[in-house]
């Protein structure tokens, strides 16, 4: 056990004073923010440039103007910009409120030299037959994403078509259906209706947590292992070592650094939203929203933390072997790829878990040890009559696999010390494994 905790606490260090596993926690969202704020910047200077060019269209009585802000604090829109729209149809003559921020012109030859003076940003072409396509024109002087916003055009058509139509009713047109899916295929005949969607949010939140620490840490252990093996050093290590000591420290150390980088990434994430403001943080604030609401059953949520930790340790165990067997960073990926991608075919096979979770397919996925992982998370998370004898026997084939893995993970740790860097084929594994 102290030796374990002594390679632990080596490999840790170690591994975060490397520096591309700085770079890769802490440096790329420090860049991704950098870009942020410098698009902001160049963003702000290009509006004061507009607001210095047009600020004449802000004139007029200050009633007009306070009912533009309204419109504008509604649109979340950057109110220093005016934009100008041509009317080939000769229904959208008078913008009304929006005339502090929409200007209308009478051809296309006025609109685009308003343009070029700077009196207006953007301008937009409604062709004559727009009743019939929809179809609306902008004009940009340059390609910016800031200008991309059709927002003022179709407030003012929105505005024009709904004269007469009851709020309610243009809510619904706009917004016609809000649905919520109650498969009763999947719900139990004693529990609640269960929100599909949910599951599904739960679903790829499990998928994506245990696919960033399969290929993010465990290859950095693949990597740590090779790295050894080059340089003879897991020789010596060996001579006052256990093998599984070894690899056991190992696995902690970097299962502990994948955790801190997947923090440091969320963390970046948030600052990023948080720094972009506006659309962006409206859309975080109600995926953390959803989040906050899901209802899973409490004894769901340890089954989901114990397949976890088991999936993890088994992959672990599973590049420790490529490690083993690998000569060079090259052969170990390669070897990698063959594991860990039967661990995603639950993924492809998902519809038939929302069909029938239950069923063969399903049931055989859910109990076979390298796609259990998956595959009974998503059946616990989507129904709610999964035998417990089922998660029993998945749980116990699981285990047994990680403890068989570990320990050829460890065999494999010292028979490679013998060959002096040549891989092993497929008929020596057995005889060395005994030897």
């Amino acid at each position: 056990m102290i030796r374990l905790l002594d390679v632990f606490v080596y490999e840790f260090r170690r591994g975060f004073r490397r520096r591309g596993y700085l770079f890769m926690s802490f440096g790329i969202p420090l860049i991704g923010l950098l870009l942020l704020l410098g698009f902001q910047v160049l963003q702000s200077s290009g509006g004061a440039d507009a607001s210095s060019d047009g600020s004449a269209a802000f004139g007029g009585d200050d009633g007009r103007l306070s009912e533009a802000e309204e419109i504008l604090d509604a649109l979340e829109m950057d109110e220093n910009r005016v934009s100008g729209y041509v009317d080939f149809t000769g229904r959208f003559g008078d913008p009304g409120e929006l005339s502090a921020i929409l200007v209308q012109y009478p051809d296309e030859e006025a609109a685009r030299a308003a343009v070029e003076s700077g009196a207006i940003s953007v301008y937009y072409v409604i062709p004559a037959d727009y009743l019939d396509g929809g179809r609306i024109r902008i004009i940009l002087p340059r390609f910016s994403l800031n200008l991309l916003d059709t927002s003022p055009i179709q407030f003012l058509v929105q505005a024009e078509l709904a004269q007469g139509i009851d709020d309610t009713v243009l809510t619904r047109l706009v917004d016609p259906a809000n649905i919520r899916v109650t498969n009763l295929s999947v719900v139990g005949a004693d529990a609640g209706p269960q929100d599909t969607g949910a599951a599904f949010v739960v679903v790829y939140i499990f998928t994506l947590a245990l696919l960033l620490a399969l290929f993010v840490t465990n290859g950095y252990l693949l990597q740590s292992v090779i790295e050894e093996k080059e340089t003879r050093i897991v020789e010596i290590l060996l001579s006052s070592l256990q093998p599984t000591a070894l690899l056991g420290g190992k696995i902690l150390a970097y299962g502990l650094l994948g955790l801190v980088q997947i923090i440091a990434w969320i963390a970046g994430l948030v600052l990023i939203v948080i720094v972009a403001g506006g659309e962006a943080l409206g859309d975080a604030v109600g995926i953390i929203a959803t989040l906050a609401n899901l209802q899973l059953p409490l004894d769901v949520l340890p089954l989901l933390l114990i397949y976890f930790v088991l999936a993890y340790m088994l992959f672990a165990a599973f590049y420790g072997v490529i490690g083993a067997i690998s000569n060079s960073m090259r052969e170990g990926p390669q070897y990698a790829a063959l594991l860990t991608l039967p661990a995603t075919i639950p993924l492809y096979f998902l519809p038939f878990f929302i069909e029938a979770p239950n069923a063969p397919l399903p049931v055989i996925l859910s109990l076979f040890p390298v796609t259990s992982a998956l595959a009974m998370p998503q059946r616990l998370v989507l129904s709610s009559e999964v035998p417990p004898l089922e998660i029993l026997i998945s749980l116990a084939l699981l285990a047994l696999l990680v403890a068989a893995v570990m320990w050829l993970a460890g065999r494999m740790f010292r028979v490679q010390t013998l060959l002096a860097g040549q891989a092993p084929k497929l008929r020596e594994i057995p005889r060395l494994l005994r030897g």
